[in-house]
């Protein structure tokens, strides 16, 4: 079998890199271009490589974040077009960073864009089943075009090493953009209200809500706190994680925290890095409570803070879901098996021979 990838993006988002190495991995020979040449000046580009290629590949896989992309090569190719959409375009710019309602030009823009993506495609692959039935109504997307397809990680970037130890004191770890979604406030209430402990917090990442999170950090003696916010080198970023005891994932009760799995929990699984995470539907899916990661209420950083000191007092229990976890990345989420998984949906939707 033979796949083209396009995208216009610069570089491969990590995304697909699990999905393009797997598809290797099972014998599918990928070819690769991407141009983020600005305006139409990309369109025609991928037009005249595609006229080179001319056909001689099996299905065309469309990138992840390349929405716009989707009906374009609906146009130009005659073989299956599969989209790696994990989420939709409207629900990142209209619903996570608010850059209009949804009865506004751009709103309205967005849904087409997700509207004729999600139906150019043969296929589009989505994070979880609570995305999918968001997608199918709200963008009119028969189910037989939605597949759930586990996000995976860059093996190659995020993978166990043993060397490294844990630090002296027990550290709480979030990593990530600094976005609504996130809930990073109730991270740094957490911290004011453990700041009498021994435990202590480490953030990495910067954006919007940095302001919100400077405000919380004057309120109280923060000297258990630690904030990152410039970008690591890929070394130091795993280094900085996996030295850590857990990792917090996203706690507002906006609408892509409800629906999404952010990647930072696959790297945690193949760090073998506990997790914990506001209980929301979308996560709740992958991870058991207790058994493969942690779970706290939404929007509450007093429950938060009693989770984190309950498994400070109980490492038994946190190495165990730690290796729990571990063995769900080890024998389910691996690029080789998602890739596999993802050929077996194919041929049994006749996508692929």
């Amino acid at each position: 079998m033979k796949i083209l990838y396009l995208n216009i993006t610069k570089n491969v988002p990590a995304r697909d890199v699990p999905y393009l190495n797997g598809l290797r991995k099972n014998g599918v020979e990928v070819l690769e271009y991407r141009d983020s040449s600005s305006g139409l000046k990309k369109f025609w580009n991928i037009y005249k490589y595609h006229r080179k290629v001319d056909n001689a590949y099996d299905i065309l896989w469309i990138g992840y974040s390349a929405h716009i992309l989707v009906p374009f090569a609906r146009l130009i190719s005659r073989k299956p077009v599969v989209f790696n959409s994990l989420l939709s375009f409207y629900e990142g710019k209209i619903v996570s960073r608010k850059q209009g309602a949804w009865y506004s030009p751009k709103g309205i823009y967005c849904w087409l864009v997700d509207f004729l993506a999600f139906n150019s495609a043969a296929l589009n692959l989505i994070e979880n089943q609570v995305t999918i039935d968001y997608i199918s109504k709200k963008f009119l997307v028969p189910r037989k075009k939605l597949l759930l397809a586990w996000t995976g990680v860059n093996e190659n970037d995020f993978f166990y090493d043993p060397t490294i130890p844990k630090l002296p004191h027990f550290t709480v770890l979030f990593r990530g953009a600094l976005l609504p979604d996130c809930g990073i406030e109730y991270f740094v209430e957490a911290a004011k209200i453990l700041a009498n402990t021994d435990i202590k917090f480490r953030l990495m990442g910067n954006g919007l809500l940095a302001p919100k999170v400077e405000n919380i950090l004057k309120t109280f003696n923060s000297k258990n706190f630690e904030w990152t916010r410039e970008r690591l080198e890929i070394g130091d970023l795993r280094k900085k994680m996996q030295e850590t005891h857990l990792q917090i994932g996203w706690l507002s009760d906006e609408l892509r925290s409800l629906l999404s799995i952010e990647h930072k929990t696959f790297e945690s699984l193949a760090l073998r890095l506990p997790f914990l995470h506001g209980r929301t539907p979308g996560i709740m899916e992958l991870l058991k409570e207790n058994e493969t990661g942690f779970y706290c209420n939404l929007t509450d950083a007093q429950d938060l803070a009693n989770k984190i000191l309950e498994l400070k007092n109980n490492p038994a229990l946190l190495n165990r879901v730690a290796e729990n976890g571990y063995r769900l990345y080890d024998t389910t989420l691996r690029s080789e098996i998602l890739a596999r998984d993802l050929l077996y949906s194919l041929k049994q939707r006749h996508i692929a021979v």
